[in-house]
């Protein structure tokens, strides 16, 4: 598959098929995961998979994803925004519960940080989460080559999540990526339209 093709063909995926991934494909994201470009050359990074409901219970647990709002809430709270973002966070915060138990695999992208993300007093000293996200797209588009989509779930509790999971404590969670095959219901959301020659500037802006 041409690069462009695998860049337009993947999207996120909340719905998925009860269908096991067979871990060749996983193993071939990953492997190309590690190929992204990185601060420190040391790319520091690992990926735990969870397939167990048990496991996915203690995500869900550990994120409070069993209190869910009403669709009127969500409605008042986004009333105000871009009309394509409020169509996907109207679509992604009623299934974030759903859309963990359901994939057939839970990939949980873990990295090393060069400062607590907390800590941060510069651009620089977020080099290390910049590197883990340009692997998380290598890992997005290898998936997206053999048919299979996730979407990037940003855990708000992660010191219980690793203790839960017993994730060393000195490393920090990038994203939890609920995977699968796309069901055949799974909606399509709008794509924001960007003009591109607006967005490029040459010497200034």
């Amino acid at each position: 598959m041409e690069l462009k093709e695998a860049i337009e063909k993947r999207r996120t995926v909340r719905d998925f098929q009860d269908k096991v991934i067979p871990g060749n494909i996983l193993k071939y994201a990953i492997d190309n995961g590690f190929k992204a470009p990185t601060y420190n050359h040391l790319r520091e990074w690992d990926f735990v998979i969870i397939n167990s409901m048990e496991n996915k219970l203690k995500l869900i647990e550990s994120e409070r994803l069993d209190q869910s709002l009403d669709a009127n809430t969500l409605e008042a709270l986004f009333r105000n925004e871009d009309e394509i973002m409020k169509e996907m966070y109207l679509e992604a915060i009623p299934k974030q519960k759903k859309m963990i138990l359901e994939a057939p695999s839970v990939v949980i992208v873990v990295f090393k940080p060069k400062t607590r993300v907390a800590d941060a007093k510069r651009i620089y000293d977020l080099n290390c989460l910049a590197s883990v996200w340009a692997c998380i797209q290598n890992f997005l588009l290898s998936l997206a080559e053999h048919d299979v989509y996730g979407v990037t779930f940003i855990p708000q509790n992660i010191s219980l999540i690793k203790r839960n999971l017993g994730i060393p404590e000195e490393l920090e969670i990038a994203s939890i990526i609920p995977v699968g095959y796309k069901a055949e219901n799974a909606k399509a959301l709008s794509q924001k339209s960007v003009n591109v020659t607006d967005r490029i500037h040459y010497e200034q802006w």
